[in-house]
């Protein structure tokens, strides 16, 4: 398996787990220095920012497994051909969203730099916080659009992950 395709199958679990690690760690010291009466003033700060980055990951993450939170019992109904249309559809759709969003993130993160804002705690640039937006939702667009060529290449190993198995249906 190449590199390109292990980082394609595993980013976002591994930064996702990465991340929950990391808050579980850093919760875990500031109950440890809590204790011993030497209070930090920056884990709850760092630990909430890691919170924030593993929401933006996960929204590609579940879009990538199938996971996403979606009403599709009516769908189960259709023909095969008009429910691949209605994913192709949704997928397009989501992905457009998605980047539009990527867009305007960008902008707001060139304002927030521009202020020269810093957290309160660590004192690290609040622009460097918020590239997660724009990062998780280009991330996000590209799953979406990565779904719809699913669908036309009907890859297999795919439809494991799916709630709607692609390899059942026929164009």
């Amino acid at each position: 398996m190449n590199a390109f395709k292990r980082i394609d199958e595993h980013l976002e679990g591994v930064v996702l787990g990465s991340l929950l690690i990391g808050i579980s760690f850093i919760i875990l010291l500031q109950i440890v220095m809590r204790l011993m009466k030497m209070s930090l003033p920056w884990p709850e700060e760092l630990a909430r920012y890691f919170y924030v980055w593993s929401v933006f990951l996960s929204l590609a993450f579940t879009i990538r497994t199938r996971n996403i939170l979606r009403v599709d019992l009516l769908v189960g109904f259709l023909p095969l051909k008009a429910q691949k249309l209605i994913e192709i559809i949704t997928q397009l759709v989501n992905g457009v969203f998605f980047s539009t969003l990527a867009l305007y993130s960008i902008k707001v993160i060139h304002f927030v730099k521009i202020s020269r804002q810093t957290s309160p705690a660590l004192e690290i640039p609040m622009y460097m916080v918020y590239m997660i937006v724009p990062a998780g939702f280009a991330l996000a667009a590209y799953r979406s659009l990565q779904q719809i060529y699913f669908i036309f290449t009907r890859l297999p190993g795919r439809s494991s992950e799916s709630s709607m198995d692609t390899t059942e249906i026929k164009a």
